[in-house]
């Protein structure tokens, strides 16, 4: 019995590993069926996924993608800016309208500097939709795209130097500006009107608004803004002013007679009652400028390659050069300042100070912590004088002196040059013979009349000018002629005294 049991035993368990083996296959078979169908499933996929996305090119901007309202679809990074700097061109050419309280003005947005804001970047994206991440990520992003348009944002920004300057020009003139204090000077007194706040703009948070306003769903048409106004302290205050009390530094010329006269009165006119706060800069020329008859000026004699000629404002430097001295007294800082290229005979040299255009101009600084005046006028006597009054700081008993010291001298010569215009052997006088000098300006100062200091402050060089004697060559005898060209080109006066009188006799 117990063997037939064992025996049973033994055979259940041989059927049990049978039937367990079996079971194991199957499940290996099954598992092999199912990655297969699983791999061709997703073999089919990915030829269909692959196929899709490989019909967008690499090198083109997929399709349906726009930046702002223009389709970029199927361009090359190139021309898809080439085709936003065109449309750039274009936006360029709406104008907005700056209105400052009841007044405005007006600019074209070219004239503000308009031009896009990473527009590389944003055509980079563009260009790089759907050509980016997995296959599987691509094709859902392009099937999206096929149905749903891409609309990228174009943002603009103004050039900053360009907005600057349509906001100075054409905006910040429209604002009730700040009123500076001023004073004027009436029988030895000084009279002042008060100083008023005011309002100016406020350049850069205006250039934010507009910008601001092109990024937040701009039509492209022209629009208008209200600029971003700020409160405007002034400069000068009636404060300040109480201050200007004592003379600081004084100088006269002799103003002559004549056309010249006029342009020194002119002149003096124009910087008459200046104002000039601490650290502030006078440009003589800016102030006196321009110099033609509408602004009051005529023609007169003045310095040009050597010689005087006739120009309009003629002895405007006679005025630069009266005030430069009177700054000098006043000891002000001067931060530009050119001798004439001649010697003048209304100041010894190195006390004159030349105006010529924007080659040469008189400027100087308020180096004092306290406003400074400048009273200007030409009296009865005819005396052309310039008065600096502020608040003396300066330490009593200091007195200040200048003395000219030339330093070389070149006399003028004579110049002769022949005209074929003129008789044989005449003689016409031309030019203004002047002497060449160099000099240097010394200031000394004294204190309670002992010298503390002796400085230079200045060094000018004077040119030459010769005195020119046109010679007639004029004649019918080529022979005579020729002779007295020869000996004009001894320069030889002599010499050529005595060969107009050989072609004389030949003639």
């Amino acid at each position: 019995m117990d063997q037939r049991k064992r025996k049973k035993k033994r055979y259940n368990q041989r059927y049990n590993r049978r039937r367990a083996i079996q079971r194991r296959r199957r499940r290996i078979l099954l598992f092999g069926l199912s990655l297969f169908c699983v791999i061709l499933v997703l073999g089919i996929v990915y030829l269909v996924m692959h196929g899709y996305v490989s019909k967008y090119p690499e090198n083109k901007i997929c399709k349906n993608i726009y930046i702002d309202s223009v389709d970029v679809s199927g361009m090359s990074k190139k021309q898809a800016m080439d085709t936003m700097e065109e449309e750039l061109s274009k936006y360029q050419q709406a104008s907005v309208t700056m209105k400052v309280d009841k007044q405005s003005a007006q600019a074209s947005l070219e004239e503000m500097g308009l031009q896009y804001k990473n527009m590389k970047k944003t055509v980079n994206t563009a260009f790089e939709y759907g050509k980016k991440g997995s296959l599987w990520k691509r094709y859902f992003t392009l099937k999206k795209l096929a149905k749903e348009k891409l609309v990228l944002k174009a943002n603009y920004e103004l050039t900053q130097k360009k907005a600057k300057k349509v906001l100075k020009e054409q905006a910040v003139p429209l604002a009730t500006h700040a009123v500076d204090a001023t004073m004027t000077r009436e029988s030895g007194s000084f009279q002042i009107v008060p100083d008023k706040e005011g309002k100016t703009i406020d350049i850069k948070k205006s250039i934010d608004l507009i910008t601001k306003k092109l990024n937040s769903k701009w039509n492209k048409k022209p629009f208008e803004v209200e600029l971003v106004q700020k409160t405007e302290h002034p400069t000068v205050k009636e404060a300040d002013l109480s201050s200007i009390k004592d003379k600081l530094g004084s100088f006269s010329t002799d103003a002559g007679g004549g056309e010249r006269r006029q342009n020194l009165k002119t002149g003096v006119s124009k910087l008459n009652g200046t104002i000039l706060a601490p650290g502030e800069e006078l440009s003589v020329h800016d102030a006196t400028a321009p110099y033609d008859k509408e602004h009051g000026y005529v023609a007169a004699g003045s310095y040009e390659n050597g010689q005087v000629v006739e120009t309009y404002g003629g002895g405007i430097c006679q005025v630069s050069t009266t005030l430069y001295n009177a700054v000098l007294y006043a000891e002000l800082e001067v931060t530009e300042r050119y001798p004439h290229s001649m010697l003048v005979a209304y100041v010894e040299p190195s006390r004159d100070a030349a105006i010529a255009g924007d080659v040469k101009d008189l400027k100087f600084k308020n180096s004092y912590d306290t406003p400074i005046y400048i009273e200007g006028y030409i009296d009865g006597s005819n005396q052309m004088t310039f008065n600096i009054y502020g608040k003396e700081t300066r330490k009593k008993g200091r007195t200040i002196e200048f003395e000219s010291e030339t330093v070389s001298t070149e006399e003028a010569g004579r110049t002769y040059k022949a005209d074929p215009s003129l008789p044989l052997g005449s003689m016409e006088y031309k030019g203004s013979p002047h002497t060449g000098k160099t000099a240097k300006l010394w200031k000394i100062v004294k204190q309670d009349g002992k010298k503390v200091s002796r400085d230079v402050i200045n060094n000018s060089t004077y040119q030459k000018s010769d005195e020119i004697i046109l010679v007639g060559t004029a004649s019918d005898n080529g022979t005579a002629s020729g002779i007295v060209d020869g000996a004009i080109a001894t320069q030889d006066g002599n010499k050529i005294n005595a060969a107009i009188s050989k072609a004389k006799a030949m003639e």
